[in-house]
């Protein structure tokens, strides 16, 4: 999912969530099972005064953290109170701090190992002109369908599939395999692109064909773009309900476009919220929607407006997962 652009908007209102897993208020996802599919990386996230290359700035911040957009999803899961496993892959090396950074956060993780290459990265740059990110997959552009236990599927209700490492890797027919397996079980299918440059590599026609059988899809603003072609989010936005019967297109600041076959995208505004740190604010909102949306998938605007409280929280914390 896109992540939205820095820029501050006005800070939480008295009526908005508490602390802790207070958000949303009453509780959701009660009963249900979640399983998270993608990327755990190492994140290095800069903040810096420097504004061209060449620039040495001796006082940025410079901060280690678990990355990657199927730690940050489940993460705020478990957060939020719900039963969530995580199926991922790291370096060998690295297979104890993951999972301990997990359990933490009430996941139970299930990391597969990779002794041929290092555990996926992620490097953040934040200045005042912006932020950009670059990342190496490492051993997270190895998971496959073959990687995700068959008794977690078939116990799962709701499957979410998310990150670039992950997607981008081995084509659409990695994708497709994933979606199948998803499926095999019953549970519903929840799915987000995670990058445009994702959908570009593979073409947007491909990427659409490989995750048919998907419930919900969850692109950026600009991989809605990209997945169709269109020049306007609605029509793109509209345009995806003729390959998935729910589409959650994410804006940042300005929120979500909701569509559904022969309906008339609705949007839903952002929780207000003051920014430090956009990284992992798409992926915290997939969980806070997907809590509500397992609870009751009739009420997609309630279920959106619980992401969107979600992500207010995690845009107030530098790395993109909760305070654990």
């Amino acid at each position: 999912m896109t992540p939205p652009p820095e820029r501050p908007v006005p800070p939480l209102s008295a009526a908005a969530p508490g602390h802790g897993r207070s958000v949303g208020g009453r509780r959701r996802g009660a009963g249900k099972r979640f399983l998270v599919v993608g990327d755990v990386l190492d994140g290095v996230l800069v903040q810096t005064s420097a504004r061209t290359t060449g620039d040495h700035d001796p006082a940025a911040v410079i901060r280690h953290r678990p990355a990657g957009a199927a730690g940050a999803a489940a993460t705020w899961l478990g957060w939020l109170g719900a039963e969530v496993d995580l199926v991922g892959r790291v370096g060998v090396d690295d297979v104890y701090r993951h999972e301990r950074a997990l359990e933490d956060a009430g996941v139970r993780p299930r990391i597969g190992y990779d002794s041929r290459t290092s555990t996926g990265a992620v490097v953040s740059v934040r200045s005042s002109v912006g932020r950009t990110s670059m990342s190496d997959g490492g051993a997270s552009a190895l998971l496959g369908a073959d990687d995700v236990p068959l008794d977690l599927v078939q116990r799962a209700d709701v499957v979410h599939l998310t990150g670039a490492a992950m997607l981008g890797s081995g084509g659409p027919e990695r994708i497709a395999a994933l979606v199948t397996l998803a499926r095999s079980g019953g549970a519903r299918v929840a799915l987000d692109p995670s990058s445009v440059a994702v959908v570009r590599s593979i073409g947007g026609a491909a990427f659409l064909a490989a995750i048919a059988g998907v419930d919900v899809l969850m692109p950026g603003h600009d991989e809605a773009l990209a997945l169709t072609g269109a020049s306007d989010v609605v029509d793109a936005a509209a345009e995806l309900t003729r390959h998935v019967p729910l589409v959650l297109v994410t804006r940042g600041s300005e929120g979500v476009v909701i569509a559904r076959p022969g309906r008339t995208p609705q949007p839903v505004p952002a929780t207000p919220a003051t920014v430090v740190d956009t990284l992992g604010a798409g992926d915290a909102f997939a969980a806070g929607f997907l809590r509500a949306w397992a609870t009751d998938a009739v009420r997609v605007g309630a279920a959106t407006r619980e992401g969107t409280r979600v992500a207010a929280r995690a845009l107030g914390f530098v790395g993109g997962r909760p305070p654990v």
